[in-house]
């Protein structure tokens, strides 16, 4: 019987599988993630603001007069997603403070990367996750508030002057998400304990707000501002549904570019963290 000196042949994804072949990843962390209560509570707290607000948008619109004191416009959905930037702070935590982590400590990821999957499928897969976590209460949210909004009182939402509400709401919500979930995963590539992860998110976050408010304290200048990236993101959020706060007085290009400058340094991280091969020292 003949043989056939075949040599080495890469293994070729299905074509079906090419173009998703980081959805695995991110379809295994998301069940291993929603099957615990404790999150699913977090996440149910976090619809709490929705409910609040709902009922506002109902009492206006049955009270018209109320609209003195709770104004219905887009200033509403643009305070509702600052709100929830704390929610997704949380959110990405409890559920991004391990995806690298603990694939590091494991030694995971090299059979990761030793299977048809590259490295930007295995960031997108982990990426995928925290996106779904937070767009959950900020994209889901915001745009069933603006819905309910259009459903009981057409005349004040379905109008064409505030047609730019919903573009807005889904910009606001993706640039939260993809901010919060880019830091989150990134600072998890940095260690090998999700407690550890954990902590380094919430002390960076938690800490540079606590750096603004001292700052602003002495020195009273608003570039003192930029130094958090939650007050970052809650500027371009006011610029983006006109909401006047007394600390936005420096132009939105600050914030664009320091979120922008904190992106890419994530990027770098994973760049760096996220490999084939483990280097020892």
């Amino acid at each position: 019987m003949p043989i056939y000196d075949q040599g080495y042949r890469r293994y070729e994804a299905r074509g079906a599988l090419r173009q998703a072949r980081f959805w695995p990843i991110t379809r295994e962390a998301l069940r291993l993630i929603l099957a615990k209560r404790a999150f699913l509570l977090l996440v149910g707290v976090s619809f709490l603001p929705f409910i609040v607000r709902a009922v506002q948008i109902y009492v206006v619109t049955q009270l018209p007069e109320a609209g003195r004191i709770l104004p219905v416009d887009g200033r509403l959905f643009g305070e509702f997603l600052n709100q929830q930037i704390s929610f997704v702070l949380l959110l990405s935590v409890f559920g991004g403070a391990g995806l690298v982590a603990k694939d590091l400590a494991s030694g995971a990821i090299l059979l990761y990367l030793s299977r048809p999957l590259t490295r930007r499928d295995y960031v997108a897969g982990k990426l995928g996750v925290l996106l779904a976590l937070n767009l959950g209460v900020t994209l889901v949210p915001g745009l069933a508030l603006y819905g309910l909004g259009v459903a009981v009182d057409p005349g004040a939402f379905a109008r064409w002057d505030r047609l730019w509400i919903g573009p807005a709401i889904a910009l606001h919500s993706l640039l939260i998400a993809l901010v919060m979930s880019l830091v989150a995963l990134a600072i998890s590539s940095l260690s090998k304990s999700a407690r550890v992860a954990g902590i380094g998110f919430a002390g960076l976050l938690l800490g540079l707000e606590a750096a603004r408010g001292v700052l602003v304290m002495l020195t009273r200048r608003p570039e003192a501002h930029l130094l958090s990236l939650q007050q970052d993101l809650k500027a371009i959020g006011n610029a983006l549904f006109g909401i006047a706060a007394r600390f936005d007085t420096s132009p939105t290009l600050y914030p664009l570019l320091v979120v922008a400058a904190a992106t890419a340094a994530c990027v770098a991280v994973l760049r760096a963290r996220v490999r084939a091969v483990e280097i020892v020292r």
